[in-house]
């Protein structure tokens, strides 16, 4: 991927998030606005409840925003197809699937499927890509185990990779440390960093350790359970902070 380091390419101006039941609208957090360049880690911090989950599933496309845009390399997400969506973001999930009968490879395998014409679906060709992502987040020996039979650090592992196959410019993480144990969120936060700063990528995720997270992360989007919002993005800063001051009034 070539080095995007310096130049713009995240930028969500105006944003309203929240939801639509029938008649009636539920604005969580109004006027969001910040611009990320390649090479940034952004950190999504808020209490259970604040919308945090709301917020990535509108960051990814994957959901409207009650108003404002989501921009990736000056395209607006949401009116993006399917495949070109595809091409920009990927997203990784908190909870890993239920998947029976597939193989780890095969798992992320199924995230390559903008490459995949409807004439060629062979996974061989595809190997390359899918092993270099499975070693990315070591996990190469879990390649041709069965999926289902993995637990739930070396699922969420395996779904990581996923996402780095599906080769985008940016990366959304739902809570991608919640099934590993300390030391294993210390080298996932590690690697993080490195594919931002070497490969160039724009990668934004939640966590609720926020003490170890506060010191990887390049900048945080802080959202309070009552509407309020503060994208702060001064690394000394963060790494200073106190998690425990983050939620008090």
């Amino acid at each position: 991927m070539a080095n995007l380091q310096g130049k713009t390419m995240f930028i969500v101006e105006s944003l309203q998030s929240g939801y639509r039941q029938g008649k009636k609208t539920k604005v969580l957090h109004a006027n969001v606005g910040f611009a990320l360049e390649a090479g940034s880690l952004l950190l999504l911090a808020g209490k259970n409840g604040a919308g945090k989950s709301t917020l990535m599933q509108i960051l990814c496309g994957l959901q409207q925003p009650l108003s404002g845009t989501v921009k990736v390399n000056g395209q607006d997400l949401h009116k993006c197809s399917v495949t070109e969506k595809a091409g920009l973001v990927s997203m990784m999930y908190a909870h890993p699937p239920d998947v029976p009968l597939t193989l780890a490879k095969e798992v992320v395998f199924s995230s390559r499927q903008r490459f995949v014409s409807a004439w060629d679906g062979n996974i061989r060709q595809h190997e390359p890509q899918i092993l270099k992502a499975l070693e990315m987040c070591g996990i190469s020996n879990l390649a041709d185990r069965q999926f289902n039979t993995l637990s739930d650090g070396e699922k969420q592992k395996v779904m990581l990779a996923r996402s780095l196959a599906q080769e985008t410019p940016v990366m959304l993480l739902d809570e991608p440390l919640a099934f590993l144990d300390y030391p294993a969120r210390r080298e996932l936060l590690a690697k993080l960093k490195v594919w931002c700063r070497e490969l160039g990528k724009t990668i934004i995720y939640s966590s609720h350790d926020l003490e170890l997270a506060l010191q990887h992360a390049d900048c945080m989007l802080l959202l309070q359970d009552d509407g309020k919002h503060q994208f702060i993005q001064d690394r000394e800063l963060l790494s200073r902070m106190d998690p425990a001051s983050l939620f008090t009034a």
